[in-house]
């Protein structure tokens, strides 16, 4: 198998991952209507999935080192779409809760090994799999979302995770049967075999690296969780097109990860990173603020300010945390299947606390717009730590 037929499986295979685990996702009402929850409720239960997300992190890294990429894949997709198959028929919010756990463990344990497989490709062909994965998988989000609308009304429920489940198993499973021959094997040497003391005593904290990376993604976040309620409750613009911005945002996410490489010639990877979030974290500021001091008649023009700073954020931010990763993995003395769960811990803690404090803000103030200035700043902060990705610096001993 050449490099480019393994690069090219690798990027379907992140396309898959990404159409499959987001086809629920567009569901939720119904799955809400099923367990008869407020959204207070249902909002609180779909949190039990960070449990699983915490476990899967903490140990799925290791679990890859000892076993392989193909053992844990295979495994978590069946256990991934086999219970997406069965959380829809639950009707007890206790066996939800515990569907959701373990949903979110099986994604990570895929995203994990995916990533160490992509890390070792990466190593091997020297081009920027990590940055270009990420964008099939933001497109495959992106195009289940639209595939999950389709089908709202013209089937049930549980027939369309069913059609979306069995897809994505056949097509993942086929397609690491193919990549086989060439995924990282098990660990064969002793001497750096992991034990469970090990989950913790060999725990590493790349510190620039991890607050660089959440303080990129905290825009990423603010945008799942607060775009479309912000331009419906801002401007009053109806339910469909309030979700532009979003829409906007991933699309050109999308075009920036897998685009990165023509520019990267003549640029390198921490100026054009420093650049990028300098940039548009100062214009998505400048475009926010003109915005929402309009007035009420000019709500159009607001609203296309709106949708093209948060289309500059997309691309600004697009191509900056993959690179924060890459770093990771080079500057960590653990493997790069390690790597990903421990960075990812760090990442998903230091995240969490910058969503609470883009919703106390919001609590405090009342204003989402005022608040998406704490993640526009987070960005151009981000540029400080982007040192860590001089790959001219030697990387630590695995």
């Amino acid at each position: 198998m050449t490099p480019k037929t393994e690069e090219r499986i690798l990027h379907i295979l992140f396309f898959v991952f990404g159409f499959g685990i987001m086809a629920w996702v567009p569901r939720f009402p119904e799955v809400k209507a099923n367990l008869g929850l407020s959204n207070g409720a249902f909002g609180t239960l779909l949190t039990t999935g960070s449990i699983g997300a915490f476990l899967g992190l903490l140990t799925v890294g290791h679990i890859v080192h000892k076993v392989g990429v193909f053992k844990v894949s295979i495994a978590s997709t069946l256990l991934l779409y086999g219970t997406f198959a069965a959380v829809v028929h639950v009707k007890s919010p206790l066996y939800f809760a515990l569907c959701n756990v373990v949903i979110a463990f099986a994604v990570t344990a895929q995203h994990v090994a995916f990533n160490t497989q992509a890390f070792e490709v990466q190593e091997k062909a020297g081009s920027h799999i990590i940055t270009s994965s990420a964008g099939y998988w933001s497109s495959g989000a992106l195009v289940t979302a639209g595939v999950s609308g389709l089908m709202v009304g013209k089937v049930g429920l549980a027939l369309h995770i069913d059609i979306i489940a069995i897809l994505s198993t056949t097509v993942t499973i086929y397609l690491l049967l193919k990549l086989n021959p060439v995924l990282v094997k098990a660990n064969t040497h002793p001497e750096t075999d992991y034990k469970v003391k090990d989950i913790f005593t060999s725990f590493y904290i790349d510190w620039p690296a991890s607050l660089g990376i959440a303080a990129v993604l905290s825009m990423e976040f603010a945008v799942g969780d607060w775009a479309t309620i912000f331009t419906k409750e801002r401007l009053g613009i109806d339910t469909g097109l309030s979700a532009a911005p979003y829409i906007f945002f991933t699309f050109f996410i999308i075009v920036g990860r897998l685009k990165i490489h023509t520019l990267l010639g003549k640029n390198s990877v921490v100026r054009l990173s420093r650049i990028s979030v300098f940039a548009s974290g100062a214009i998505f500021i400048l475009l926010i603020s003109i915005a929402t001091h309009l007035p009420v008649s000019a709500k159009w023009v607001s609203f296309a300010l709106f949708v093209l700073a948060f289309s500059v954020a997309g691309l600004g931010t697009s191509f900056v945390a993959p690179n924060f990763s890459r770093a990771a993995v080079r500057r960590s003395p653990n493997p790069s299947s390690v790597v990903v769960g421990q960075f990812g811990v760090m990442n998903n803690l230091i995240g969490t606390v910058f969503k609470w404090v883009i919703a106390g803000a919001i609590a405090l103030t009342g204003s989402v717009a005022l608040a998406f200035m704490i993640p526009a700043v987070l960005m151009i902060v981000s540029g400080y730590f982007t040192y860590v990705m001089d790959e001219t610096k030697p990387s630590r001993t695995k």
